[in-house]
């Protein structure tokens, strides 16, 4: 027995997921299904799980956004410089 993600399952399972593994085998060619049942993975049913609240309040993001402009290269006067 193997366990992955918390599941257990036979021998014969993991073999069979690793026939067509990428992680097991480069040229392995598994379809999206077989993705999602070799990864254990489930569609996200409720979007507000994704919703971070990580920005600090003291912290206005205009200032991240001026930062970010001037990191890129956005607020130079001559573009080809």
């Amino acid at each position: 027995m193997e366990s992955v993600a918390g599941l257990i399952y036979s021998e014969e399972e993991a073999a069979m997921e690793r026939s067509n593994d990428p992680r097991h085998d480069f040229y392995a060619s598994p379809t999206v299904e077989e993705l999602v049942a070799q990864q254990r993975k489930e569609p996200i049913r409720d979007p507000r799980i994704l919703l971070g609240d990580f920005w600090p309040e003291d912290e206005p993001i205009e200032e991240f956004l001026a930062a970010l402009r001037q990191w890129r290269g956005h607020n130079k006067s001559d573009r080809a410089a």
